[in-house]
């Protein structure tokens, strides 16, 4: 049975309806980046998977279990989900926030275990962020922040990591690095990610799935996903892709 199933779903805000008949399978060791213009739905895609908005239609199911019949702190093992924008919280250190990652495994009034700082450790060292351990994180750069963020995640040790635009906030050092980091990390996760950038997209998804209007374009391999025709339907403009020689990665130009 597939990790995770999304069978005709409609989901968005109150009546406001976004993502209209999306269906897809993907499992452990999937890496699927999803592509589209602002404001195609791409997040509140990711949102419905995670179970933080209304499902109007359909399912979303974690290996054959409707996500809105899992209680939250069981969820929180299984998904986690890194939205774009955060606010580093008042008084929290690197560590503190990494360690909010473990809530779902801790009880109401007990306390963080050795094993709870050994996951956490081991996350920040993930994101390169260990030597900030002690720092507060309203302190931190904007990158440095979407890097506790991850951290903070993957302390979940969930099997679904939804992240929305991950690199946002990056560099292009920490980009690629952050993307090598989340590529290894599909060996034993489901990673699904939003890219505003097409070319980084295609370099790291290991299937791609093109959003326009709240609808699924295209859903597969990056040379079946990522064609000239497929973007002028989601972009409305004219885009060249060709293929690197060297790597034989697609990118994408302006023509």
């Amino acid at each position: 049975m597939e990790m995770l199933k999304v069978e005709a779903l409609d989901a968005g805000y109150e009546d406001n309806v976004v993502i209209k008949n999306a269906s897809f399978d993907a499992d452990i060791g999937d890496f699927i980046g999803i592509i589209g213009p602002n404001g195609c739905g791409k997040t509140t895609l990711l949102r419905a998977i995670a179970g933080l908005i209304n499902i109007s239609n359909g399912q979303v199911k974690i290996r054959g279990k409707d996500v809105r019949r899992i209680n939250r702190k069981e969820l929180a093992k299984r998904i986690a989900f890194v939205p774009q924008l955060m606010v580093p919280t008042a008084g929290f250190t690197v560590e503190e926030t990494v360690l909010l990652g473990r809530t779902p495994y801790i009880g109401r009034f007990a306390f963080e275990t050795d094993k709870d700082y050994r996951v956490a450790d081991k996350a920040a060292e993930e994101l390169k962020v260990e030597h900030l351990i002690d720092t507060p994180v309203t302190s931190l750069s904007g990158g440095e922040f979407q890097r506790v963020a991850i951290a903070r995640a993957l302390a979940q040790e969930p099997k679904i990591l939804l992240l929305d635009e991950p690199t946002s906030h990056l560099d292009f050092k920490f980009q690629i690095k952050v993307l090598r980091m989340l590529r290894r990390l599909r060996e034993d996760k489901l990673i699904i990610a939003t890219f505003h950038d097409l070319n980084l997209a295609a370099r790291f998804s290991r299937k791609l799935m093109l959003v326009s209007k709240g609808e699924v374009v295209a859903f597969g391999r990056s040379d079946a996903v990522l064609t000239s025709e497929n973007l002028k339907v989601a972009y409305r403009v004219n885009l060249e892709v060709r293929k690197n020689p060297k790597t034989g990665k697609l990118r994408v130009f302006n023509v």
